[in-house]
């Protein structure tokens, strides 16, 4: 776990640079693997109760194409640009509304910024949404299962489901 004392951030502000083991985060995403350690590279300045996190998280990530199944790895660079605020009193159990301006900001409490939360986070909301091994990738034949980027299959196109009871009239005949 990722510690910083609040009290000891300088005015010039701290620059801290460390790797995180992607196990210890719990970056359990659908479709994607994380075997390699993250990079962090940030800088934190204080500024009253807020502390403002600008910097970098690298990492090298395993995905599952949507278009062909197949596994491909990219390197993710997120930007990280938050705050951390004092944490507020806490909140009788129950639903309570967030201020929209408020739900990208982190929390601290007793002195101590947890930072794994902070890379957790980012990393997953960098993930893509819908990863394609590349562009112009053609799939899975739909009826065989072929991989269209290895090559052709034998089927034909499927049968335009509009026309189905026209077919069946043409059968009886």
């Amino acid at each position: 776990m990722t510690q910083v004392q609040v009290s000891e951030i300088p005015a010039e502000g701290l620059r801290l640079s460390y790797s995180e083991d992607p196990a210890e985060l719990d970056l359990s995403v659908p479709g994607a693997s994380f075997s390699q350690p993250l990079a962090v590279e940030i800088l934190l300045l204080q500024a009253a109760e807020a502390i403002s996190v600008t910097g970098r998280i690298k990492v090298q990530g395993t995905f599952e194409c949507v278009r062909c199944l197949c596994q491909f790895a990219i390197p993710l660079d997120v930007p990280v640009a938050t705050q951390f605020l004092q944490a507020p009193p806490t909140v009788l159990p129950g639903e309570h509304r967030m201020p929209t301006e408020e739900a990208e900001n982190y929390y601290y409490r007793d002195d101590v910024l947890i930072l794994d939360e902070l890379v957790r986070q980012e990393v997953i909301l960098a993930v893509p949404f819908s990863p394609q091994c590349r562009t112009d990738c053609r799939g899975l034949c739909p009826q065989c299962g072929q991989d269209l980027n290895a090559g052709t299959c034998s089927c034909g196109p499927p049968p335009d489901p509009r026309w189905a009871v026209l077919r069946e009239q043409l059968k009886k005949k």
